[in-house]
């Protein structure tokens, strides 16, 4: 399904990712500055590596051989950060209906309605996004990551700065995503426990390789 094989290189730090990914949650531990994020951003788009290939469905978003690089809004690749990204001067159905733009509405594989059901976000709706806290935010953030329609979720560190007491809110609706949508994902993280509980394979990354 997705298929990384590439070297990234930026100032003294090296990236060589050989990732085959076939279960639907793959977990990546590792140490900070192991690469981990910076491996989602060449996914993504955000970075681009300077050799390899990355092959998502058999459609190929960086190949250079090639030359070919996909751009990050054409990749049907959803990215949350540890922060929850979300437009400050719209509410949160606002927020959520922006990522519908992204995709026609042959491709959506999500309506508004199931998405606002599967996070529980209907309360939210006329809440302003600075009026949210870091766990409604991130809840949000997810809603507006599945509206996109992407072929792959990655999540970077998403329960990074939130107390236990929010993390034991976004933890279970995490688990809700993967158990009805079958949608892909990599989650990046520093806790097994978050993986424990998601089930997921669990592979580590260490000075910029992944084991």
């Amino acid at each position: 399904m997705l298929q990384c094989n590439f070297q990234f290189q930026y100032a003294d730090f090296n990236l060589t990712a050989e990732l085959n990914m076939q279960d639907q949650l793959l977990g990546i531990m590792g140490a900070s500055g192991s690469g981990k994020s910076t491996l989602l951003k060449n996914i993504a788009g955000v970075l681009q590596p300077f050799k390899g290939s990355i092959v998502l469905n058999q459609y190929s978003l960086f190949d250079d051989q090639q030359r070919i690089n996909v751009p990050m809004y054409k990749r049907r690749v959803a990215l949350i950060f540890q922060k929850a990204w979300l437009f400050p001067h719209m509410n949160v159905q606002q927020n959520l209906r922006y990522a519908e733009h992204v995709c026609t509405s042959a491709n959506r594989k999500f309506s508004f309605h199931q998405v606002v059901d599967l996070l529980e976000l209907k309360t939210l709706l006329r809440r302003q996004a600075y009026q949210l806290s870091g766990g409604e935010a991130q809840r949000v953030s997810i809603g507006r990551a599945l509206l996109s329609s992407p072929d792959l979720l990655l999540l970077d560190e998403p329960l990074a700065g939130l107390d236990q007491r929010l993390k034991d809110q976004i933890l279970p609706f995490l688990n809700i995503v993967k158990e009805q949508t079958c949608l892909p994902m990599i989650y990046v993280t520093h806790h097994p426990e978050e993986l424990a509980y998601l089930n997921a394979q669990v592979m580590c990354m260490e000075k910029g390789k992944i084991s």
